[in-house]
Protein backbone atom coordinates (compact mmCIF):
# COMPACT_ATOMS: atom_id res chain seq x y z
CA UNK A 1 0.00 0.00 0.00
CA UNK A 2 1.80 3.21 -0.92
CA UNK A 3 0.21 6.02 1.60
CA UNK A 4 -0.08 8.86 -1.43
CA UNK A 5 -2.87 6.84 -2.45
CA UNK A 6 -4.74 7.40 0.83
CA UNK A 7 -4.02 11.24 2.44
CA UNK A 8 -3.44 11.38 6.17
CA UNK A 9 -6.76 13.34 6.33
CA UNK A 10 -8.96 10.57 5.03
CA UNK A 11 -7.48 7.51 7.41
CA UNK A 12 -8.78 9.70 10.43
CA UNK A 13 -12.24 9.91 9.21
CA UNK A 14 -12.32 5.97 8.10
CA UNK A 15 -11.03 5.27 11.99
CA UNK A 16 -13.47 6.92 13.29
CA UNK A 17 -16.29 5.74 11.29
CA UNK A 18 -14.84 1.95 11.71
CA UNK A 19 -14.40 2.80 15.92
CA UNK A 20 -17.99 4.04 15.69
CA UNK A 21 -19.24 0.91 13.96
CA UNK A 22 -17.28 -1.43 16.27
CA UNK A 23 -18.88 0.51 19.46
CA UNK A 24 -22.59 0.38 18.24
CA UNK A 25 -22.48 -3.20 17.33
CA UNK A 26 -20.54 -4.39 20.44
CA UNK A 27 -23.15 -2.26 22.45
CA UNK A 28 -26.10 -4.00 20.97
CA UNK A 29 -25.10 -7.63 21.67
CA UNK A 30 -23.47 -6.71 25.31
CA UNK A 31 -25.42 -8.42 27.53
CA UNK A 32 -27.77 -5.48 29.89
CA UNK A 33 -29.59 -5.94 32.71
CA UNK A 34 -33.67 -5.77 32.53
CA UNK A 35 -35.58 -2.59 33.90
CA UNK A 36 -38.72 -3.53 35.24
CA UNK A 37 -41.67 -1.81 36.08
CA UNK A 38 -43.91 -1.15 39.70
CA UNK A 39 -46.32 -4.34 38.67
CA UNK A 40 -43.47 -6.71 38.23
CA UNK A 41 -42.26 -5.98 41.68
CA UNK A 42 -45.60 -6.47 42.71
CA UNK A 43 -45.78 -9.75 41.03
CA UNK A 44 -42.31 -11.38 41.85
CA UNK A 45 -40.62 -9.91 44.90
CA UNK A 46 -42.39 -12.36 47.60
CA UNK A 47 -41.81 -15.81 44.53
CA UNK A 48 -39.41 -18.55 45.63
CA UNK A 49 -36.03 -17.48 43.44
CA UNK A 50 -36.62 -13.60 44.06
CA UNK A 51 -34.73 -11.53 46.12
CA UNK A 52 -35.95 -7.80 46.47
CA UNK A 53 -32.70 -5.93 47.05
CA UNK A 54 -33.05 -2.23 48.89
CA UNK A 55 -29.06 -0.66 47.98
CA UNK A 56 -29.57 2.51 50.08
CA UNK A 57 -28.21 3.08 53.39
CA UNK A 58 -29.17 1.24 56.29
CA UNK A 59 -30.67 4.08 58.07
CA UNK A 60 -32.58 4.85 55.06
CA UNK A 61 -33.61 1.19 55.19
CA UNK A 62 -34.82 1.38 58.26
CA UNK A 63 -36.99 4.76 58.13
CA UNK A 64 -34.53 7.65 58.01
CA UNK A 65 -36.27 10.00 54.83
CA UNK A 66 -33.19 10.16 52.60
CA UNK A 67 -34.65 13.53 51.26
CA UNK A 68 -37.76 15.82 51.88
CA UNK A 69 -40.05 14.46 49.23
CA UNK A 70 -38.81 11.12 49.38
CA UNK A 71 -39.60 8.75 52.33
CA UNK A 72 -37.52 6.14 54.48
CA UNK A 73 -38.41 3.01 54.88
CA UNK A 74 -38.30 -0.01 52.70
CA UNK A 75 -40.40 -2.32 50.58
CA UNK A 76 -42.15 -4.73 52.62
CA UNK A 77 -40.20 -8.50 51.46
CA UNK A 78 -37.09 -6.62 50.60
CA UNK A 79 -33.46 -7.30 52.09
CA UNK A 80 -30.77 -4.79 52.79
CA UNK A 81 -27.81 -4.55 51.03
CA UNK A 82 -26.00 -1.06 50.79
CA UNK A 83 -23.90 -0.24 47.63
CA UNK A 84 -21.19 0.63 49.35
CA UNK A 85 -21.02 -2.93 51.13
CA UNK A 86 -19.98 -4.14 47.97
CA UNK A 87 -16.62 -2.53 48.60
CA UNK A 88 -15.33 -4.57 51.33
CA UNK A 89 -13.00 -7.60 51.36
CA UNK A 90 -15.34 -9.63 52.24
CA UNK A 91 -18.20 -8.73 49.63
CA UNK A 92 -18.24 -12.25 48.11
CA UNK A 93 -19.09 -13.89 51.47
CA UNK A 94 -21.57 -11.06 52.32
CA UNK A 95 -23.80 -11.59 49.51
CA UNK A 96 -24.18 -15.26 49.80
CA UNK A 97 -25.35 -14.92 53.52
CA UNK A 98 -27.84 -12.40 52.28
CA UNK A 99 -29.13 -14.77 49.62
CA UNK A 100 -28.12 -12.70 46.87
CA UNK A 101 -26.91 -15.84 44.91
CA UNK A 102 -26.43 -16.40 40.98
CA UNK A 103 -28.94 -18.83 41.33
CA UNK A 104 -31.17 -16.03 42.11
CA UNK A 105 -33.17 -13.90 40.56
CA UNK A 106 -32.27 -10.11 41.69
CA UNK A 107 -34.89 -7.36 42.05
CA UNK A 108 -32.73 -4.23 43.01
CA UNK A 109 -34.12 -0.93 43.98
CA UNK A 110 -32.80 2.48 45.70
CA UNK A 111 -34.09 6.05 45.48
CA UNK A 112 -35.21 6.24 41.43
CA UNK A 113 -32.82 3.55 39.97
CA UNK A 114 -29.74 5.14 39.53
CA UNK A 115 -27.99 3.28 42.15
CA UNK A 116 -29.58 0.11 41.26
CA UNK A 117 -28.21 0.27 38.37
CA UNK A 118 -24.36 1.14 39.23
CA UNK A 119 -25.13 -1.97 41.79
CA UNK A 120 -26.07 -4.28 39.12
CA UNK A 121 -22.56 -3.83 36.56
CA UNK A 122 -20.86 -4.17 40.11
CA UNK A 123 -22.65 -7.51 40.48
CA UNK A 124 -21.53 -8.00 36.74
CA UNK A 125 -18.75 -6.92 36.32
CA UNK A 126 -16.96 -8.02 39.76
CA UNK A 127 -19.01 -10.64 40.69
CA UNK A 128 -19.87 -12.74 37.60
CA UNK A 129 -23.68 -12.29 38.20
CA UNK A 130 -25.59 -12.89 35.07
CA UNK A 131 -27.25 -9.65 33.72
CA UNK A 132 -30.25 -12.24 33.21
CA UNK A 133 -30.54 -12.73 36.15
CA UNK A 134 -30.56 -8.92 37.57
CA UNK A 135 -33.60 -7.01 37.27
CA UNK A 136 -33.29 -2.99 38.01
CA UNK A 137 -36.41 -0.77 39.26
CA UNK A 138 -36.23 1.88 37.51
CA UNK A 139 -38.13 4.68 39.68
CA UNK A 140 -37.53 2.52 42.31
CA UNK A 141 -38.75 3.95 45.53
CA UNK A 142 -40.28 7.32 44.13
CA UNK A 143 -42.54 4.95 41.72
CA UNK A 144 -43.10 2.50 44.20
CA UNK A 145 -44.89 5.93 46.55
CA UNK A 146 -46.93 7.02 43.72
CA UNK A 147 -49.67 4.30 44.19
CA UNK A 148 -51.04 4.94 47.58
CA UNK A 149 -51.87 1.45 48.02
CA UNK A 150 -48.27 0.99 48.39
CA UNK A 151 -46.76 0.69 52.26
CA UNK A 152 -43.61 1.17 53.17
CA UNK A 153 -41.73 -0.59 56.70
CA UNK A 154 -41.06 -0.06 59.55
CA UNK A 155 -44.69 1.99 59.55
CA UNK A 156 -42.98 4.57 61.97
CA UNK A 157 -40.84 5.72 58.61
CA UNK A 158 -40.18 9.43 58.46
Amino acid sequence: MDIKKYPLDLIGPIVFILVFIATFVYSRFEPHVEDVDMNYVMQFKDKPGYILVDVRDEDVYFGRAPFPDVPGGHIPGAISFPAADLNVAAASAALAKAGITKRSTIIIYCNTGALAGRFADALIRRFNFSPSRLKNYRGSIRDWITDPKNILLPKNHE
